[in-house]
C-alpha cells in the first residue's frame, strides 16, 4: 500500500498456510518506543480501508463481512475533524480503490461485483462527482492507483484479452495515456509513485505452467521517459505475486509477496523475509524507519515489524488488534495503522504523530 492509496479489493484473502518459523524476534529498543493515538472508526464489524490526508481529514470504505450469496454493501465515509459522515457516491461507482491528494480530490475506482467485467472510475471534487471516466469500458482492470496532484493519477493493473497483459494508465487532467506490456503475460497488483519521474509497478508474470509456481514476481520502474523491468529473483516451487511496494527513491525499494520480502539498493535485490508466519499487508516509512504491517496467521506473532538495518524486529507499541490490515503515511509524516481483533474483525485505527511533533 502506498502513501496516498487505499485498496479494498473484493477478492478472497490469500493466507499463508505455513508453520511458524523458528527464527526468534526481539522487541524494538527503548529509543524506538512510540505512543499511538486511538482514533474513532466509522464502523467496527466490517472490512475497512483508509485514505488519510492529515490529522483532520480522511476517507474510508467499509463493507460487511459476507459468506456466500449476499450482495456487497460498500459504504464511503469522510472524516472531518473528529467525526465520520457517510458520503453517497454515484450509483455506478465502485470503491475497490481510493486515491487522492485531499478532501477535494478523491478518486473511486473498481467494479460493482466480482462477476463484472467493467471497471468504473469517478472523481469527487469535494462538492460533486464526475461521470464515469474509465479509460476502457471492456478490458482494463485498475487494481491500484495513486494520485500525485489534482491533474495526475497513475493506475496499474492489467488488460484482459485472451489472457492478461500488465498495464499502467495515467490521467493527465484531461485524458488517459495507457501503456500495455504486450510481451508479458501477467498483471500489476500495486503501484507506488514517488514522483512523476520515479514510479514502481509490481505484480506477477505468468510463466504458463499449471502449478502454483506459475506466478513469479514482476517489477517495473518508470524514470519519466521509459519503463524498464527490474527482475526480481524467483522463489522456486512457490507462487510469488508482489502485492505491495514502497519506494524511498530509485535505490531504496521494498516489495513483498506474503512473507517474502525483497529490497532493491539500486543494483541488486536482497531477500529480507519477515521471520513470522503471516503476510506483509503494507510498508510505511515513518521518520526514516521502515515498518511492515503483518496479517498474522493462526499461529500468532507480532503484527508490526520494524527494519533495524540488519533484521526485522517486533514493534510492540501498537496495542490495538492482533493483525495489521493497512499502514499509511500522510504528507506531514504521521503514520496510521488499521488493525483488527482476533476473535472478530473489530477495527482499530491508530495514529503516530509526525516524528518532529513527538
Amino acid at each position: 500500500m502506498t502513501q496516498n492509496t487505499l485498496r479494498s479489493r473484493r477478492t478472497a484473502t490469500l493466507l499463508v498456510a505455513a508453520a511458524s518459523l523458528a527464527v526468534g524476534l526481539v522487541a524494538s529498543p527503548a529509543n524506538a518506543a512510540t505512543t499511538w493515538e486511538s482514533l474513532p472508526v466509522p464502523a467496527t464489524y466490517v472490512n475497512m480501508s483508509l485514505l488519510p490526508f492529515d490529522s483532520q481529514n480522511a476517507y474510508a470504505t467499509t463493507e460487511p463481512y459476507c459468506w456466500g450469496g449476499c450482495l456487497p454493501d460498500e459504504k464511503l465515509w469522510q472524516r472531518s475533524g473528529s467525526t465520520w459522515k457517510e458520503l453517497k457516491p454515484p450509483t455506478d461507482a465502485a470503491l475497490d480503490t481510493l486515491a487522492g491528494t485531499g478532501p477535494n480530490d478523491l478518486w473511486a475506482i473498481g467494479r460493482k461485483d466480482i462477476g463484472s467485467t467493467v471497471w468504473h472510475v469517478h472523481h469527487y471534487d469535494g462538492t460533486k462527482w464526475s461521470s464515469d471516466l474509465t479509460p476502457d469500458t471492456r478490458n482494463l482492470e485498475i487494481l491500484d492507483a495513486e494520485a500525485v496532484s489534482r491533474t495526475s493519477l497513475w493506475g496499474a493493473g492489467n488488460t484482459r484479452n485472451d489472457g492478461w497483459t500488465p498495464t499502467v494508465t495515467h490521467w493527465d487532467g484531461q485524458r488517459w495515456n495507457t501503456t500495455r506490456f504486450t510481451d508479458i503475460d501477467g498483471s500489476f497488483d500495486a503501484v507506488d509513485v514517488r514522483s512523476e519521474n520515479d514510479i514502481w509497478a509490481v505484480g506477477y508474470r505468468d510463466k504458463g505452467t499449471t502449478t502454483p509456481a506459475d506466478y513469479q514476481p514482476l517489477a517495473m520502474h518508470y524514470d519519466g521517459t521509459k519503463w524498464s523491468e527490474v527482475p526480481v529473483p524467483e522463489t522456486p516451487g512457490e507462487m510469488n505475486i508482489l502485492r505491495t511496494v514502497l519506494s524511498n527513491g530509485p535505490n531504496d525499494v521494498w516489495v513483498a509477496s506474503d512473507s517474502h520480502v525483497s529490497h532493491w539498493d539500486g543494483a541488486t535485490w536482497t531477500r529480507r523475509d519477515i521471520p513470522v508466519s503471516g503476510r506483509v499487508t503494507s510498508f510505511a516509512n515513518y521518520g526514516g524507519q521502515i515498518y511492515a504491517g503483518v496479517w498474522v496467521d493462526l499461529s500468532g506473532g507480532p503484527k508490526l515489524l520494524r527494519w533495524s538495518g540488519t533484521s526485522w524486529v517486533a514493534d510492540t507499541s501498537l496495542t490495538g488488534g492482533t493483525t495489521v490490515t493497512q499502514l499509511a503515511t500522510t504528507p506531514d509524516g504521521a503514520l496510521y495503522a488499521l488493525s483488527q481483533g482476533a476473535s472478530s474483525p473489530y477495527n482499530y485505527l491508530s495514529r503516530l504523530a509526525p516524528p518532529t511533533a513527538r
